[in-house]
């Protein structure tokens, strides 16, 4: 046998190989005797039968040798290739000229397996690598501005700026530790959403109040037209949905404009729907918008974290709801949640 198969495989191989040729020998030598008992077939010398068990033996194993070698030489070229990713080698992909369709579709799963790994890989790295630069943002101004207010000769108010800088960071900081939390949370389902029956109307309605920091400095204005609603759902996962809706259209909201808000209820679900008439976006944004840590515009990148639409899409599909987004540049943006009543 080819030295490319390990003994132990070698082993099994003529285990099973020997298990065939006897059972089939048994088998032909059996119905030879018992045909002859019959009548069935003329009377044969002893060498003659011995020639043709001989004859049907040599068959039989040639028979299991090159089936044996269709089906082993495929898994031994698996089992190489899960030797691979087990170490860490995402980069291969097994293929085989066999005409059996459990052979191909084993590969074809395999291919697909690692092929989930390597974008999970990806996945992890990049996680890790934003979630470095994201801390190491406020991190670095933190630590700047708290050796700036060493000086004893500082200026108050250059002081005062200094402090609200700092704790303006210390707020991303906190921000983005919670996000990832609960984005983690949920991606691994340890966070069970907790259902009861609320006001949807009157909860959108806080997370406003909520945020009238943001766009009360900006000038902003809300045209909330609110059916009064009634829905089982998550009351403290929705809150989260709210305020990263409402946040990123203040974010991209010029001074003094209007943000549009709908709540509509119909039939087997709620449709709540909130526009800016900002900047907008393209169709290449509107494809990873939802992503972790993509943020298309630099200009409003200091924020942000890049996490708060990923966390949105989550927990939106987590209470069987779907969310939708349409804009086009210069011409605003439009999300819309839809949820089960």
């Amino acid at each position: 046998m080819d030295k490319k198969y390990s003994p132990r495989m070698r082993v099994y191989y003529w285990l099973i190989l020997t298990f065939i040729v006897l059972f089939s020998f048994t088998a032909v030598a059996s119905s030879m005797f018992a045909l002859d008992r019959l009548g069935l077939i003329p009377k044969l010398s002893l060498s003659t039968l011995i020639s043709l068990l001989a004859v049907a033996m040599v068959s039989i194993s040639l028979m299991s040798y090159f089936l044996g070698q269709r089906i082993l030489a495929p898994m031994v070229k698996l089992s190489k290739a899960s030797k691979e990713v087990a170490k860490g080698n995402y980069n291969i992909t097994v293929s085989d000229s066999s005409k059996l369709e459990e052979v191909q579709t084993t590969f074809r799963n395999f291919n697909a397996m690692v092929k989930q790994l390597d974008s999970v890989s990806t996945l992890s790295s990049d996680f890790v690598a934003n979630v470095s630069h994201e801390f190491k943002t406020p991190l670095t101004a933190i630590e700047g501005y708290a050796t700036l207010l060493q000086d004893e000769t500082l200026p108050e108010d250059e002081r005062a700026e200094y402090v609200e800088k700092i704790l303006y960071n210390t707020h991303r900081l906190t921000s983005l530790v919670g996000n990832i939390l609960t984005l983690s949370k949920i991606e691994s389902a340890q966070l069970a959403p907790q259902y009861t029956d609320f006001r949807l109307d009157e909860q959108i309605r806080q997370a406003v109040v909520m945020l009238e920091t943001q766009w009360g400095s900006k000038g902003i204005s809300f045209d909330a037209v609110l059916e009064s609603v009634q829905i089982n759902s998550c009351e403290s996962l929705l809150v989260h949905v709210w305020t990263n809706l409402l946040s990123n259209a203040i974010k991209f909201s010029a001074n003094d404009s209007v943000i549009d808000l709908r709540l509509k209820s119909q039939k087997e679900c709620v449709i709540f729907t909130v526009r800016d008439h900002g900047c907008g976006m393209d169709e290449e944004v509107q494809t990873h918008i939802f992503d972790k840590f993509y943020q298309a515009d630099t200009s409003h990148k200091a924020e942000g974290n890049g996490l708060g639409l990923s966390m949105v899409k989550h927990i939106v599909e987590l209470l069987e709801g779907v969310i939708e987004v349409e804009s086009a540049p210069n011409q605003g943006t439009t999300f819309r949640v839809i949820l089960p009543k």
